[in-house]
């Protein structure tokens, strides 16, 4: 969705005009068919050595604070081809991804939360009721520049942390994130057409694993062919979590659809009471 701005006299300035294009996307999650146990194996080896990696990656990126795609793999990617010689080098790339959400994930959580309780403490320390901070004009500066340096202090508490090895993302779980379709592919992907728009459909996929391709049946779900009939286009980034009680695999895939955003207009008003419902007919000037 097309993200706003707010300005100082408290209106809505929008990103993207009226009559501009966008790309919406949504996640659909697919289950797929139980999988034999060979192929179910080398998904498990896969995401284990994932996980080993995303573990070496997440603890030198939240030591120098790396929240660049870019610089993790400059600095990180040899090292870890030389280790992992025989996976496919788009796993790495996912795994850069997947520190770099997490390490700017943690530092932005912690920082707010840092920032209210040293905000906090400052209004008693200050001995500031919240009553009294809201009457005057001074008292809302006041509140801006408490909020502000609050904040200042928070990031470089978070940063000192994080450099010193103290404050690390944990990994509760770990799935593959196939980036792109060099890791997976549709197989026998059929063209159909829904309410005049062509699009792809298809109800398996393959895997590169260290081993071989994997090839995974889905089971298309409602969700799937709702994104489906609403023009929403299937793309190659997707992330796949493993069910090791049913033997089974979770895949997310992700759709796009290009929009066009538009003003809206010719709203009317509706007043719903106890007994009754009123409609205002009026046009506003």
């Amino acid at each position: 969705m097309a993200r706003g701005k707010r300005k100082r006299d408290k209106r809505w300035m929008w990103v993207a005009k009226p009559g501009d294009r966008i790309f919406v996307s949504r996640t659909a999650v697919i289950p797929s068919k139980q999988i034999s146990r060979r192929e179910f194996r080398a998904l498990e080896e896969i995401v284990n050595i994932y996980s080993r990696m995303l573990g070496d990656v997440l603890s030198h990126a939240s030591r120098n604070i790396i929240e660049s795609y870019y610089r993790l793999n400059n600095e990180k990617y040899r090292e870890l081809r030389k280790f992992y010689p025989n996976i496919p080098s788009h796993y790495i790339h996912g795994v850069f991804q997947d520190a770099v959400k997490r390490v700017s994930s943690l530092r932005r959580n912690k920082t707010r939360q840092h920032a209210e309780e040293i905000f906090d403490e400052s209004v008693k320390y200050l001995n500031l009721r919240e009553k009294d901070l809201k009457k005057d004009l001074k008292n809302k500066k006041l509140v801006r520049f408490l909020w502000r340096k609050s904040r200042e202090i928070a990031w470089h508490q978070v940063d000192l942390e994080m450099s010193n090895g103290v404050l690390v993302p944990r990994i509760n779980s770990a799935s593959l994130w196939p980036v792109d379709d060099y890791v997976w592919k549709p197989v026998n992907p059929t063209k159909i057409r829904i309410n005049g728009v062509e699009n792809t459909f298809f109800t398996s996929v393959a895997v590169n694993t260290h081993r071989s391709w994997v090839h995974i049946d889905l089971e298309p779900s409602k969700e799937f062919y709702k994104l489906l009939a609403r023009g929403f286009k299937p793309t190659s980034h997707a992330k796949i979590k493993l069910d090791r009680r049913s033997r089974r695999v979770l895949f997310h895939l992700s759709l796009e659809k290009e929009i066009e955003i538009y003003k809206p207009g010719n709203i009317k008003p509706v007043d719903v009471n106890e007994n009754s419902v009123e409609l205002s007919t009026r046009h506003s000037h």
